[in-house]
C-alpha cells in the first residue's frame, strides 16, 4: 500500500519512461532518466480505498485482456482470504465471476471495507505501493479470480504508454479525491454516508427490481457498517430508519432493495 514514511514514489518521464521505486528503493522498473516526482500517498484508510478504486480502472478494458491471456482462474469459496496483511506476494487479482471486499483491520481491531469488486473488476492494486500488504480482501460469494504478478503488469505497461498515461493521471486525481473522502467522513452525519454507501452499492452490484433496485449480493449490516466506518448498532438503527421511509426494504433470500430515487434526493 501507501509508504508510511512518505518514501514510497511513483514517477514518470512521458517519453515512454517507467520507474517504480519500493519504500526501501530496492525494487526498480526504469527506462530513462529526469522524472518528476509524483506526491507522496498518505496512508489514512479512506486514502487508501480512493487510490484503490483509481488504480483499479487502470487495469481494464483492452489492457486487461492483455494480462489475462491463457491464464487460468482459480475458484474461491465464500469467506475465503485471498490476501490479508502482511503478505508479501505482489500480484494483481482479476475477478472474472464473484464478489470479493477489500478492505483493512485498524488500529483497534475492527474490519473496515474499502470496496467491493465485481466479475470484470480487479483488486490487490494497492501492491503498487510497497511489498507488504497493508489491506486484505476476503470473498463474499464464491468467485473466479486470476492472479497476475505485479512484474508482468508493469512490463506490460512499459510496452503500452497510453495506459501508463492513464495509471500517471489517475493518482493525481486519486490523491485529491482521497482528501475529499477524508473531509467527507468528518463533515457527513452518519445518516449521509449511510445513504452514500448504499447508493454506490447499488451502482455497482445493483439489478432492477420494478421500482427498486436490489443489491445482488447478500451483505451483512457488519458489512455496511464497516463500509460505513460506524458501529454496527448505529447503521442498524438508520437502516430501520430508511426501512420505515421505504427507502430500504429486503428480498425473502435477505438482500437490500433500495429506492434509487429517495437515496439521490
Amino acid at each position: 500500500m501507501f509508504g508510511g514514511t512518505g518514501k514510497g514514489r511513483i514517477e514518470y518521464q512521458k517519453s515512454v519512461t517507467w520507474c517504480l521505486v519500493s519504500r526501501d528503493n530496492r525494487r526498480e522498473w526504469s527506462y530513462g532518466a529526469a522524472m518528476v516526482t509524483l506526491p507522496a500517498a498518505p496512508t489514512e484508510p479512506l486514502a487508501s480505498a480512493a487510490l484503490s478504486f483509481a488504480l483499479a480502472g487502470v487495469f481494464r478494458g483492452r489492457f486487461c485482456e492483455i494480462l489475462l491471456r491463457d491464464r487460468v482462474p482459480a475458484s474461491f469459496e465464500e469467506d475465503a482470504v485471498v490476501y490479508d496483511l502482511g503478505d508479501t506476494q505482489r500480484a494483481l487479482w482479476f475477478v472474472r465471476g464473484g464478489v470479493v471486499k477489500i478492505g483493512t483491520i485498524i488500529a483497534d481491531g475492527r474490519e473496515i471495507i474499502y470496496d467491493v469488486r465485481k466479475e470484470g473488476d480487479v483488486f490487490g492494486e494497492l501492491c503498487a505501493f510497497e511489498p507488504v500488504r497493508r489491506d486484505r480482501a476476503v470473498v463474499v460469494e464464491r468467485a473466479d479470480l486470476v492472479s497476475v504478478p505485479f512484474h508482468d503488469a508493469m512490463a506490460a505497461l512499459a510496452h503500452h504508454p497510453a495506459a501508463l498515461q492513464d495509471l500517471v493521471e489517475v493518482l493525481g486525481g486519486a490523491l485529491a479525491e482521497a482528501y475529499d473522502q477524508l473531509n467527507s467522513l468528518a463533515n457527513d452525519d452518519l445518516m449521509g454516508r449511510v445513504v452514500k454507501t448504499l447508493r454506490s452499492l447499488a451502482s455497482k452490484l445493483g439489478e432492477p427490481h420494478g421500482e427498486l433496485v436490489e443489491i445482488a449480493t447478500y451483505l451483512t449490516q457488519d458489512e455496511v457498517a464497516q463500509m460505513v466506518m460506524a458501529r454496527r448498532e448505529r447503521v442498524s438503527t438508520a437502516l430501520n430508519i430508511l426501512r420505515q421511509r421505504g427507502v430500504v426494504q429486503y428480498s425473502p433470500r435477505g438482500r437490500m432493495r433500495v429506492d434509487m430515487r429517495a437515496l439521490t434526493k
